[in-house]
């Protein structure tokens, strides 16, 4: 069986959010929690195909092990209140019988305010501590026990590393209220003597700090023989009681204020955080202090928030790789991204206190391939995807690129994603401001919220594109091709590339691999398209004309698919274990 890496998907996140369970710790057993779910009923049947693709873009362990994804990041990112309390289609589909058997009981106690994120957080993670525990098949990465993966068991055949995706995780506030703690000590079906509630117990003593929280919070993972080793700061939502950073706007299916980014960046808190990461030490086994940092993802930062996290790191000599988890390219730098802005078509919105500016954005050709009609492909213009600078700001810390599969994200114009006449997006009216200061917001015409919402449900308007591997390779391409003509990093830049498919997220799956027991015609597809990609990019782009060469020659080909498909990621989580984190 061939192996594969993968760096971000959820392998237990539907298991968790269908089946509210009162006690803790968790009362089912590995072998349940490790099968795939289904999430339709005879209804759902009759919604249009791509919504069931979403529901269904599963990454269950049993379906991992069995499909050689050998070595994953397991990512937890819990329902935030703008999901929660959120409007439109996709909502109503989701808090209704369409959807089977998802469970509404975190949808009110998230509107409610009556858990915090922290606690809902502990929850997903204690069902990879019962899996771990109960199948040797599983096992937890952890520096406190390995130095390499070999130090790992060999009867073990999925190997898993934690991350958090979004600070709000860390929140041991009630949802939506800035003073009030959560605790579990009130709850009689919670084990008082286990690790994970005595941690969610010491909440008033941490305070809202989320430094410190994370800190508490590591030593948990290290006492449980689990391990992170990347954290993603903030999320798809502003979260009113920890305010870390503006995020990017990058989801049009639901309708809240919160999905829209407000603020200037990266706030007093999230620079604390950060510090946090990199200065991390840890108490082993001996009762030694370890240093053990936990490196940032920058994926759904805002473009001034990576900005922010660039100048904050080279001012406190921050060496540490940085992380790309789950993410598409504009094909931009920041300098053409702004010359690409129709600003004449932007327009200010205010929705629940929100103010947020639209923008389109032209997007940029990848290339061209296939008959005279509908054969031009191009790249996801959106903000939340890499900036050429963000490519190099990777690349040159030896940090690790992972292509998502949702193919939004990676530019086909999908039936919910972009299309050639819907290529707007959301900027905070101060990161705006920041990236245009000649413009006036005053100046800018004032959008009706009720244009917004038509709007929104654009997305239901199909395309006929069934491309989406090349849309895969041009992104993998254009990164290479910015890393060799930019970056000083004299490193191989196919060494900095991986997949982080981000199944079991809200992806709209490639229509190869629906779900992770497709990935090895993923790698087939790679090989197929790839040397494709590199001609048609050149000829329309420019760039570095040795790459569409070098892929001519298969055994190059094969050997540049392996290390995108596995070989890159084991060779940096090795190197993190080692403690000398890098992609090479």
């Amino acid at each position: 069986m061939t192996d594969y890496f993968d760096l971000h998907f959820h392998p237990t996140f539907k298991k968790f959010i269908t089946n509210y369970e009162p006690a803790f710790p968790t009362q089912r057993n590995a072998e349940e929690l490790e099968e795939k779910i289904n999430l339709k009923n005879k209804i759902a049947e009759k919604v249009d195909d791509w919504f069931l693709h979403i529901l269904q873009s599963q990454s269950a362990v049993g379906d991992c092990i069995s499909s050689g994804v050998q070595i994953g990041n397991a990512a937890l990112a819990n329902l935030e209140y703008g999901f929660a309390n959120s409007r439109g289609f996709l909502a109503s589909i989701l808090k209704s019988s369409f959807t089977k058997p998802m469970d509404q009981k975190y949808f009110e106690l998230v509107e409610r305010g009556e858990i915090s994120y922290y606690r809902m957080m502990l929850k997903e993670l204690d069902l990879y501590r019962q899996i771990s525990k109960g199948d040797n098949r599983v096992e937890m990465i952890c520096r406190k026990l390995h130095k390499n993966l070999d130090s790992l068991s060999k009867n073990s055949k999925l190997k898993l590393l934690i991350s958090l995706e979004g600070g709000h995780n860390l929140s041991r506030l009630k949802v939506g209220q800035t003073l009030v703690h959560d605790s579990m000590a009130q709850y009689a079906a919670y084990d008082q003597k286990d690790s994970f509630v005595k941690s969610m117990n010491r909440g008033p003593k941490i305070g809202i700090n989320p430094a410190e929280s994370f800190k508490d919070f590591m030593q948990l993972l290290w006492d449980n023989d689990m391990d992170m080793m990347y954290m993603t700061i903030t999320h798809l939502t502003h979260i009113a009681e920890q305010n870390l950073a503006t995020h990017a706007f990058g989801l049009k299916m639901l309708q809240h204020s919160a999905f829209y980014p407000t603020g200037n960046g990266i706030s007093r808190m999230g620079y604390e955080l950060i510090k946090a990461f990199s200065d991390l030490k840890l108490t082993d086994n001996e009762g030694k202090s370890v240093k053990a940092p936990v490196l940032a993802d920058i994926k759904h930062l805002g473009l001034k928030s990576r900005m922010d996290l660039y100048a904050f790191r080279k001012s406190n000599n921050i060496k540490d790789p940085l992380v790309a988890s789950h993410m598409g390219v504009t094909g931009y730098s920041v300098n053409e991204w702004k010359e690409a802005i129709i600003t004449d078509k932007s327009k200010v919105f205010s929705t629940g206190g929100v103010k947020s500016v639209e923008v389109r954005t032209e997007r940029k050709s990848c290339g061209k391939w296939g008959s005279f009609i509908n054969n031009q492909f191009s790249f996801n213009p959106w903000s939340i995807n890499l900036m050429d600078e963000d490519i190099v700001e990777v690349i040159n810390s030896n940090g690790l690129i992972g292509v998502n599969l949702d193919v939004r994200i990676i530019g086909f114009q999908s039936k919910i994603g972009l299309s050639s006449s819907d290529t707007s997006e959301f900027l905070s009216t101060s990161d705006f401001q920041t990236h245009f200061p000649n413009i006036r917001l005053q100046n800018l015409e004032e959008g009706r919220f009720e244009m917004m919402q038509e709007q929104l449900e654009s997305w239901t308007v199909p395309t006929k594109e069934e491309r989406h591997p090349l849309c895969l390779c041009f992104n993998i391409i254009h990164i290479v091709n910015v890393a060799m003509l930019k970056s000083k990093n004299s490193t191989d830049p196919w060494n900095h590339i991986c997949i982080g498919s981000d199944y079991d997220g809200m992806i709209e799956p490639m229509k190869i691999c629906y779900n992770v027991t497709g990935i090895d015609d993923l790698e087939y597809n790679l090989l197929k398209w790839l040397p494709i990609a590199a001609k048609a990019y050149y000829e329309e782009n420019g760039g570095v004309e040795s790459i569409q060469h070098e892929l001519t020659d298969l055994n190059k080909l094969k050997s540049k698919v392996r290390k995108i498909m596995f070989e890159n990621g084991k060779r940096f989580v090795n190197n993190w274990l080692a403690g000398k984190a890098g992609a090479v």
